[in-house]
């Protein structure tokens, strides 16, 4: 540690105060306001002292400490609140044994474990939390199961070679698979050392729960295992501390309560993930993140503040910084597509189909679930002005989803269609969504 620093870095703190969007003087303020309410005396504290804390620099007298336990809603031991000497006090035989009980099903290893009950064994936060988090109550090391640098590593490179396949094999054996593997990253995540070895496998397992969450909540439409899913992968950045991909996961996270139309929770988690982009993103990701918050703000009805986040998407993807390998699913043309679909909810049609069809033009490899969005926005787009061009679009956007089923772009171009006017057309695309509605959505695992 810096030599001017008497304690290591309390990244625990930090890592809570980021997830909620924080800054120092806020979570600074919330303190105070705590101790008011508690009848104490303001003592000067200050912003600088809430990120002294953070950096090692000073540690927290207990008069705050009882109050940051109360704000953040958890105990000292997962604030990195607690000496080493008070760590050693706690009685932890009780918790290792039942976490170890809830590894071992997870694992497969306790008779009559079904289906069922293994997925809500896996996704438990219960299990989750003190599996994954850095704190006073990680599992120790199986001796039986040492993990070495190269197995994390081959760990690491399927979920690279499972994410590269998500763009053209089904749906439904993508989410198997990457089920699968991220199954196997706890597994592992049991046995790994701390150090480079459990950070690597850390990381690759949040993106392999962040991958099995994008199939479920884009191509499956199943919200809840999303969900889940996404808190699971933002357990394990904070193992990793890798904080572009957790500003990555949060603003995933976020489209679950934003498709709902639930404001507040969304941008909740869409303020975190911008805290976490503070620590340093590229141009790409940050304009992407601008890009969610601009989806957002259209479900929800606010196309000023749509537009507004599109504008600043705009100035920041040509900026300088270097983006994460993994970062396959945005790009240049994507930020037109979501520009094209702020600019209809803003009613400004020409301005949408003009970057629709840039969109399309210029999408990369990864681009055919995209098309069937594409296909149906221009669709919106053209209906006020000519309706054959829209019923044209939605054709091509019905043959897009054939190609390459895709869940949200299902439910757009359903909505489109049913703003325009009946007809022999729009019955027969009907039919044609109904038909792959039934057959390419496959059934989810209970």
């Amino acid at each position: 540690m810096p030599a001017n620093h008497r304690y290591p870095p309390n990244r625990q703190l930090a890592w809570e105060r980021l997830q909620r969007g924080w800054s120092y003087e806020e979570l600074c303020e919330r303190i105070r306001r705590e101790m008011g309410s508690a009848g104490e005396t303001d003592t000067g504290l200050t912003a600088n002292t809430v990120r002294r804390w953070e950096t090692g620099e000073r540690w927290p007298d207990p008069r705050y400490r009882k109050h940051l336990v109360t704000i953040f809603g958890r105990p000292a031991s997962e604030l990195g609140l607690l000496t080493p000497d008070e760590m050693a006090m706690r009685p932890v035989a009780e918790v290792v044994d039942e976490i170890r009980r809830l590894l071992s099903m997870i694992a497969g290893h306790t008779e009559g474990i079904d289906r069922s009950t293994f997925l809500r064994g896996l996704f438990g936060v219960g299990v989750l939390a003190p599996l994954l988090s850095d704190s006073g109550e990680r599992l120790p090391a199986d001796d039986r199961r040492g993990v070495d640098a190269e197995s994390a590593q081959a760990f690491a490179r399927v979920v690279d070679q499972q994410a590269a396949l998500y763009w053209t094999a089904p749906a439904a054996e993508i989410y198997e698979a990457s089920l699968a593997h991220t199954r196997l990253g706890v597994t592992l995540l049991r046995g790994a050392p701390a150090g480079p070895v459990r950070q690597t496998l850390a990381e690759a397992a949040a993106r392999s729960a962040l991958l099995s969450g994008r199939v479920a909540f884009f191509d499956l439409d199943d919200s809840p295992s999303a969900a889940r899913l996404f808190q699971m992968a933002l357990a394990a950045t904070k193992e990793c501390g890798d904080h572009p991909l957790a500003a990555a996961v949060l603003a995933h996270a976020a489209f679950v309560p934003g498709f709902a139309k639930e404001r507040e929770a969304a941008m909740g988690l869409l303020d975190a993930a911008f805290a976490h982009a503070w620590h340093g993103v590229g141009p790409l990701t940050r304009a992407w993140l601008h890009c969610v918050a601009s989806e957002i703000a259209a479900r929800c009805g606010e196309p000023k503040e749509c537009m507004r986040h599109i504008d600043r998407a705009d100035r920041m993807v040509d900026g300088t910084g270097e983006d994460p390998h993994w970062l396959d699913f945005f790009e240049r043309a994507r930020l037109d597509g979501f520009a094209g679909y702020s600019a209809l909810t803003a009613g400004h049609h020409e301005e949408a189909a003009r970057r629709l069809a840039r969109a399309l033009e210029h999408l990369g490899p990864n681009g055919g679930k995209q098309r069937s969005v594409l296909h149906a926005d221009l669709a919106a787009a053209h209906a006020p002005a000519d309706q054959d061009a829209a019923a044209d679009h939605l054709r091509r956007a019905v043959d897009a989803l054939e190609d390459s089923w895709y869940g949200v772009g299902h439910e757009r171009v359903t909505s489109v269609l049913r703003g325009l006017p009946s007809g022999e057309t729009t019955a027969a695309l009907g039919e044609r969504l109904t038909e792959l509605g039934r057959t390419a959505r496959p059934e989810l695992i209970p």
